[in-house]
């Protein structure tokens, strides 16, 4: 079994989605459970690529198709698992979109997928957001956790604004911010309580944030 989640999980980390669907269908037909499908080769060859990311060994273009590769996995998994063994089931909740006046996503969609690699539920609001519909999400979802991404420096006001919203929300979350025009004291003078240069960074810096790891 180990040996063909280890193929699994490079051929996810190198990007080759039809692959990463036949082996999918092969540890299945062969008697693995899908959780350690999902874990042990689709989630950890999403690690790999985040941490080849991490030290410029990848660059977006790979980190992208690792992404598109882990998720038509997550397809080819997904009818035969119980509602209870998703990916996302077992960490924290966070509340993830786009400012309100932008609608630049990739980022965005990189930090969905690398949060529930590691087994965050992740509850993405899309482009465009309003302030008041991060607020109204965090109410209903009972999320713990915001995280904000703007590629546009003219939608600062907006970032700003949906921060001071969630601040005065109960329980107040922690709230991170990530995007091309932040930097951490910009991110800092906004209320953010945390940081991310890039989407592979993001599980990291919610775990330093929450402490031992993701929990309901």
């Amino acid at each position: 079994m180990k040996e063909s989640l280890d193929a699994l999980a490079r051929a996810v980390m190198e990007g080759l989605e039809e692959e990463v669907v036949a082996r999918c269908r092969k540890s299945l037909e062969g008697g693995v459970e899908p959780r350690e499908v999902l874990r042990g080769g689709l989630c950890r060859g999403m690690r790999l690529a985040g941490e080849l990311y991490e030290r410029h060994e990848y660059f977006l273009p790979e980190l992208l198709l690792a992404s598109e590769a882990m998720q038509a996995g997550m397809h080819a998994v997904a009818p035969a698992l119980r509602p209870s063994e998703s990916a996302e089931g077992e960490g924290a909740t966070v509340v993830l979109g786009v400012v309100k006046g932008d609608v630049h996503e990739i980022g965005k969609n990189l930090v969905k997928v690398m949060l529930e690699a590691e087994g965050f539920r992740v509850v993405d609001l899309g482009v465009d957001v309003p302030p008041e519909r991060f607020v109204e999400e965090l109410h209903k979802r009972g999320a713990a956790i915001l995280a904000l991404s703007t590629m546009m420096t003219t939608t600062l006001p907006a970032m700003r604004r949906t921060v001071e919203l969630a601040r005065e929300t109960e329980p107040c979350p922690l709230v991170i911010v990530g995007g091309a025009p932040l930097t951490p004291a910009l991110a800092a003078d906004l209320g953010a309580d945390g940081y991310g240069e890039s989407a592979a960074s993001a599980p990291s810096i919610i775990r330093a944030l929450v402490g031992s790891g993701p929990e309901s």
